[in-house]
């Protein structure tokens, strides 16, 4: 599926995101990102985050149909695992709220867990029901294995307590500032 303009601005900002989708970036932000602007990158970029929504929903949707499943008598889940989704596309962690660099212009990851957070808000409960008490996400744990920081998506969540983001990377091969 295509990322819409909503889903993207629960992440970045909307003047930055009609800026790309009608191709009136300037020459310095495509420089900055690291190609030119084209009709079939844009699709591209939607494709990429949309389907990063999409794995991140259904797996969490996943996890909330097993812990209904397998309720016993006693209210207690049993076998609800942590269940988990790719999406090979994706991975856009340069990208920050109001430009793109290193090839990423919007951070897939990032609008996945906003998304997430709004979608699935944790509720308070003082239930003994665990499938209960397990319905909403209360926290975010990005970890981001690559060459570089995921540098973006560390800038967008600074001072978020819902999200934490672990880079793992080489400790000298920045390409710019290290967040």
């Amino acid at each position: 599926p295509l990322a819409t303009f909503k889903q993207l601005s629960t992440t970045h900002c909307p003047e930055y995101i009609e800026r790309y989708l009608s191709g009136h970036m300037t020459d310095a932000e495509n420089r900055n990102i690291g190609f030119p602007w084209t009709l079939q990158h844009v699709n591209r970029t939607l494709s990429s985050t949309g389907g990063t929504v999409a794995a991140a929903c259904d797996a969490y949707e996943e996890y909330i149909r097993r812990c209904n499943l397998h309720q016993n008598n006693d209210g207690q889940t049993n076998n609800a695992h942590l269940c988990w989704s790719a999406h090979v596309a994706g991975g856009t962690h340069h990208a920050f709220r109001d430009y793109g660099e290193g090839f990423c212009i919007f951070s897939d990851i990032a609008v996945a867990a906003n998304i997430l957070l709004q979608k699935f808000p944790h509720q308070s409960t003082t239930t003994t029901d665990t499938a209960a008490k397990s319905k909403g996400i209360r926290r975010i744990l990005i970890i981001d294995l690559d060459v570089h920081q995921g540098n973006g998506n560390a800038a967008i969540f600074q001072g978020n307590d819902k999200v934490k983001t672990f880079s793992v990377h080489c400790r000298s091969n920045y390409f710019s500032k290290k967040e």
